[in-house]
């Protein structure tokens, strides 16, 4: 058992936290709430937000089964800043429940927005790795975070169809994903498991979404690119860097000896955060991606 923890002192810098309780009660309500008591702290409302110099990062409970609703709430409260985060987990089959700390307080079924005002620079990151292949699914009927039918036909089935394969191992991370491509901009739902005829997903789908057929890329390559190009954005050097980074990389990085040079893109940056299980993205829940906030240097 381990903890890490970031400090950011000086007065370039304000913070405005909101707590989010009890989301199975009403998590886009919550969350929407969190983002406005958290502007209210500052001083302001959500919409005198500034996208210059204001920034939210959300930390929600990734077993609570209402994490897109988080995302949609934060998210639209304040629609022109950026907004990302993750989902707080336990192990894989664990029993155990995530919790959130705000205030001395443990929280479980919960979550926080951190809302941001600085001074200094700022550039949120947001990474996948995986590369579009031409294939392209529809779905056709869907529940939740099921896919029941692809083009009309049982997903499982048509799925095998397109990539001309029946080896899905339910025990390891798929080589095999999904995404939504919006504005050229792939936002992944990752794969967990097929049971007969359907897909599970860490992710929801609805039916009519357009589904691109993703493969695997270069983690570590990718990883490294895009933190340079932010720091290439804060005058050449990022002064802290907090990530979020999907628990399906770290998967993968282990089954292809690729953690310690992950480590190493990491460790290049002062960086400080947690493996997540699921990633926010604006108004977006995503998997196998990195999301983070970097920060550029105090001038000395």
């Amino acid at each position: 058992m381990g903890a890490v923890a970031v400090g950011l002192y000086g007065d370039w810098l304000r913070v405005g936290v909101g707590v989010a309780p009890e989301l199975s009660k009403s998590a886009l309500a919550r969350s929407r709430d969190a983002l406005t008591a958290a502007a209210h702290s500052l001083g302001t409302t959500p919409g005198a937000l500034d996208p210059a110099r204001h920034v939210a990062l959300t930390i929600f409970d990734g077993c609570s089964g209402h994490e897109e609703a988080c995302c949609i709430g934060s998210a639209a409260a304040a629609p022109q800043i950026r907004v990302v985060g993750g989902a707080a987990g336990t192990e894989a089959q664990s029993t155990r429940r995530p919790y959130v700390w705000c205030n001395g307080e443990l929280l479980g079924d919960a979550g926080l927005v951190v809302v941001f005002e600085s001074a200094l620079p700022f550039q949120v990151v947001t990474s996948s790795h995986l590369v579009a292949t031409p294939t392209r699914t529809v779905v056709t009927a869907a529940s939740g975070r099921v896919i029941e039918e692809l083009d009309g036909m049982p997903a499982a089935q048509r799925l095998r169809e397109l990539v001309l394969t029946d080896s899905f191992d339910a025990a390891r991370p798929s080589e095999i994903s999904f995404a939504r491509i919006i504005d050229g901009v792939p936002y992944v739902r990752s794969m967990t498991r097929i049971d007969g005829d359907r897909i599970h997903l860490a992710t929801a789908v609805e039916a009519g979404h357009v589904l691109r057929v993703m493969r695997g890329g270069d983690l570590v390559g990718t990883t490294r690119r895009e933190l340079a190009t932010a720091a290439a954005r804060l005058d050449g050097a990022i002064g802290a860097f907090i990530a979020f980074s999907c628990i399906a990389r770290h998967w993968e990085a282990s089954l292809r000896g690729l953690e310690g040079s992950l480590a190493d893109v990491y460790a290049a940056y002062p960086t400080t955060g947690f493996q997540s299980l699921g990633e926010q993205s604006g108004m977006l829940l995503v998997n196998h991606t990195l999301t983070g906030l970097a920060i550029g240097e105090v001038p000395r």
